[in-house]
């Protein structure tokens, strides 16, 4: 089963212009890889991925487990990554500057996302097939980015 692991680029792009968005996607297409990939129908990857700061754990150490099969480790703990996933999450909720870490929300996937391509390059010959820019991810770009261009600048003149 070929795991999704976009390229750092898109993933950071996508998750900065989406206000992170595409990070929920991430933890969906992952899920479901999971869920396949252990044959369990208890997973509900939408579910999962909703909760993903409840689920990442369980999230990055199955995808750490299911990838160091192939001699690969993850560079920092899953329960590290989580604490920071959740960190960066809860950031939003500040009333401050430190509101716009939240937007870093995708850094703490990164070394997963790293893993998951190194997976997939040994399994499957390549990194997997979530490197192509879709029409659907421009258009996120071009309309999306300048709204958060928009919003962090609001955020600094405010704060």
């Amino acid at each position: 089963m070929e795991l999704f692991g976009p390229s750092w680029v898109k993933l950071a792009v996508m998750s900065l212009v989406t206000l992170g968005l595409y990070d929920l996607y991430w933890f969906y297409r992952n899920w479901k890889a999971i869920a396949e990939s252990q044959r369990r129908t208890d997973i509900w990857p939408f579910w999962r991925a909703f909760f993903s700061p409840v689920w990442s754990y369980a999230c990055f150490r199955d995808l750490g487990a299911l990838a160091g099969n192939r001699r690969r480790a993850l560079a920092y703990p899953p329960a590290l990554l989580a604490a920071a996933y959740i960190a960066l999450n809860l950031c939003a909720r500040l009333e401050n500057e430190a509101m716009l870490l939240a937007l870093l929300v995708f850094v703490p996937i990164l070394p997963v996302n790293s893993l998951v391509r190194s997976y997939n390059e040994d399994t499957f010959g390549h990194p997997g097939d979530a490197d192509e820019w879709s029409v659907w991810n421009w258009l996120a770009v071009v309309f999306l980015g300048p709204v958060l261009l928009l919003l962090v600048a609001a955020a600094i003149v405010v704060l």
